[in-house]
């Protein structure tokens, strides 16, 4: 391969770059214009005519310069592999040079969506251990399928000659990938330095996927995991918001099927019918989404280095250096705790970046002993943070709580007292209300008390957390970043003491709260920390 050649995206970056603008524009105005379609029919044609005329023609414009914008930044932006580093350049206006050193990369992954899979594309994510960019994917490339299993391949291989591993690991996710050959410059193919990607010529990818497709994994999960997984993921919230959108759009659809004008009703009421439909369809999606999301749920351990395939509207796979990962943590949602199953996650810098990839998934929904022996094979590592049983909260957390719990009270009660006479008319409802608050804060503490605890082993710090749900975070001393500690007046008189832990990785996950303890933790805290 000859260094400082370039090559560009695929052009259909243009296409999922601009293609949320449209959405946005057609769920905005949709609604305006349903609501409005007597008026719309009535005009007829004057809609072509003055003010309507300049309105739809600035639309357009606006629609052209924004995709001319995207096909001139896209024509411009040049991306290269050099000796230790991914380097992306765009040549527009304002000129940038975005330099990636081969150490700094934490992750790369790939992963398709319904849209890639319908043009052969794919898309490749590099993360870097930088804090500064934890909360974002640092960069994301879209190639044909088999020049990004082949993009993804040679930055591992120098990932790994850059961390002094000696000669190229065979890759285990998709075997060992012979040189590439040099392909001639077209639109949204690499211009050099990649893989030819022709009809009759077998490709690096394409055979580095078939040798991937015949490798074993350690875990696969089949229609029944899946299925158990996403019944154990659901939201109640979800099922409530779901069952009482249903009964408002029957509501509504009902009443205004008693109208005398029918057509003109639903006409009229097509806005407020299309948000229901909207809310009902969020809320069904949030149910079963886990059903589809994690469809061939695959997972093995090769070496240094954990590798997960799974979807079905959108294929990921991720390959995670185990020297990465920074804890890990067990989930189990209200309806996992009845059924005593748990979950597996990883965080780390690289996965959990992007909104969509918040829980970063190693081991689906099974009971305690089934996911032992997956992390047996996965994360041995952690196996025995696995075992340690969480230490619940000492019985003088009660009196720590007394002080804030006190303030709370106060707060409602003053509440209380000016919407009692500020809103005289719904005076019956204040102290029910007020009532119910205490409740709620009651429960909670309950609950908390039940959930929370800490277990600071030899290696391993095991905190537990929850209300409803539960998770339980395991984290090695040395990847603490940080660790405070605190007292208020009544936890310092009971001995006891609560604190934060810090960790690199995105700030939805680099900050996580120590429920109270007793004894000498803070020390064995500290200790493991400097080890």
């Amino acid at each position: 391969m000859e260094e400082n050649r370039r090559f560009r995206n695929h052009i259909s970056i243009i296409v999922e770059r601009t293609g949320g603008i449209l959405i946005a524009f057609l769920i905005l105005f949709i609604p305006s214009l349903l609501e409005n379609i007597d008026e719309a029919v009535e005009a007829g044609m004057e809609l072509l005519d003055g003010k309507g005329l300049l309105v739809n023609l600035g639309i357009l414009l606006l629609f052209i310069i924004i995709i001319a914008a995207q096909v001139v930044v896209w024509s411009k932006t040049y991306i290269s592999i050099q000796d230790n580093a991914v380097i992306i350049e765009r040549n527009t206006l304002n000129k940038k040079k975005n330099t990636i050193g081969i150490r700094s990369i934490s992750n790369i992954n790939t992963e398709q969506n319904l849209f890639e899979m319908l043009l052969g594309t794919c898309k490749v994510k590099l993360d870097t251990n930088s804090r500064s960019t934890a909360d974002s994917t640092d960069v994301k490339i879209v190639l044909k399928k088999a020049d990004a299993l082949w993009f993804k391949q040679e930055v591992m291989r120098r990932m790994q000659d850059a961390a002094g591993e000696g000669a190229w690991e065979e890759d285990a996710t998709r075997g060992k990938v012979p040189s590439p050959q040099v392909a001639s410059p077209s639109m949204g193919t690499p211009s050099a330095g990649m893989p030819s990607t022709g009809a009759s010529t077998r490709t690096a990818g394409s055979v580095a996927e078939e040798a991937g497709e015949a490798e074993d994994y350690d875990v696969r999960s089949d229609l029944g995991d899946i299925l158990q997984h996403g019944f154990f993921s659901i939201n109640v919230l979800s099922v409530g918001v779901l069952v009482l959108g249903i009964a408002g759009a029957v509501g509504a659809a009902a009443k205004t099927l008693g109208q005398p004008d029918v057509t003109r009703s639903l006409l009229g009421t097509a806005s407020g019918i299309l948000v229901a439909g909207i809310i009902v369809l969020s809320a069904l999606w949030d149910t079963v989404k886990d059903f589809v999301r994690y469809y061939d749920f695959r997972a093995k351990r090769r070496g240094n280095k954990i590798y997960i395939r799974y979807g079905f509207l959108k294929k990921v796979e991720y390959t995670v250096p185990v020297d990465k990962i920074q804890a890990l943590r067990f989930r189990q949602s209200f309806v996992a705790r009845l059924g005593h199953r748990y979950m597996a996650e990883i965080i780390n810098v690289g996965m959990g970046d992007d909104k969509e990839e918040q829980n970063s998934f190693l081991i689906l929904y099974a009971a305690e002993k089934k996911l032992k022996e997956r992390l047996a094979v996965l994360l041995p590592e952690f196996l025995e943070a696995a075992e340690q049983k969480v230490e619940r909260q000492p019985a003088s957390v009660w009196a720590a709580w007394a002080f804030p719990a006190a303030v709370y009270t106060l707060c409602v009660i003053a509440g209380a007292a000016v919407c009692g006479s500020v809103m005289t008319e719904y005076r019956q409802w204040i102290l029910p209300g007020a009532a119910a608050l205490e409740l709620f804060l009651a429960l909670g503490m309950i609950l908390k008390f039940w959930t929370d605890g800490v277990n600071a082993g030899s290696r391993f710090l095991k905190l537990s957390r929850g209300y409803f749900a539960r998770n339980s975070l395991m984290v090695r001393y040395r990847d603490i970043q940080y660790a405070e500690f605190t007292q208020n007046p009544l936890a310092k008189a009971c001995h006891i003491k609560k604190g934060e832990l810090h960790l690199l990785a995105s700030s939805a996950q680099t900050t996580h709260e120590i429920p109270y303890f007793k004894g000498n933790a803070e020390e064995v805290i500290k200790r493991g920390m400097l080890r």
